[in-house]
């Protein structure tokens, strides 16, 4: 009887390393699609990184001396850059982790206007990049941004809009949107 209630004690020192080791994989892949900070927050996280992107891809484009363009669709935004000179260079796609294409976070419903003029969005799945391929907006090796951009980033509620534009007091600028 002493032998069979020593071996029925508890669990051995593996098992508990094991159930450790499944709980720490599941929750690794678990937690990071979890939203805690809810919609406002994923909302203003994705205008600051575009914001902070196109201020980078501008700073870019200076030191490198190239030309560097964004293309947005409605469901990712792909950074481009000058192949060739101005004439006879193509758009192709900027090949840098920064710079990779980068996808809209499920629900993130974007507004693109150049000029002033609503720019509407061709589907993801039908975007391609070949010769004829364009960027709505571009950063030049000189420092301007062309032509004047905005993007507004929500996710369908009006009292928490964002928006990434060229701006008066600085080149890029990141703002809450004024309610109507």
């Amino acid at each position: 009887m002493n032998a069979i209630a020593l071996k029925q004690r508890g669990f051995s020192l593996l098992e508990l390393i094991v159930v450790i080791a499944i709980m720490a994989t599941v929750t690794s892949v678990i937690v990071p699609r979890i939203n805690f900070g809810g919609d406002k927050k994923q909302i203003r996280t994705e205008a600051l990184r575009l914001a902070e992107l196109f201020r980078r891809a501008s700073d870019e484009s200076i030191f490198k001396r190239t030309e560097i363009g964004v293309r947005f669709t409605d469901g990712d935004y792909q950074f481009l850059k000058l192949d060739g000179d101005n004439r006879t260079g193509k758009w192709v796609a900027y090949e840098d982790k920064i710079f990779r294409k980068r996808e809209w976070p499920e629900g993130i419903e974007v507004e693109v206007f150049v000029a002033g003029v609503s720019v509407v969005l061709e589907p993801a799945e039908d975007a391609k990049l070949d010769e004829k391929t364009r960027p709505h907006v571009m950063m030049l090796s000189n420092g301007e941004i062309m032509p004047d951009f905005k993007v507004i980033v929500d996710k369908g509620l009006l009292e928490n809009r964002w928006q990434v534009a060229t701006g008066v007091d600085q080149l890029i600028e990141l703002g809450v949107v004024d309610s109507l």
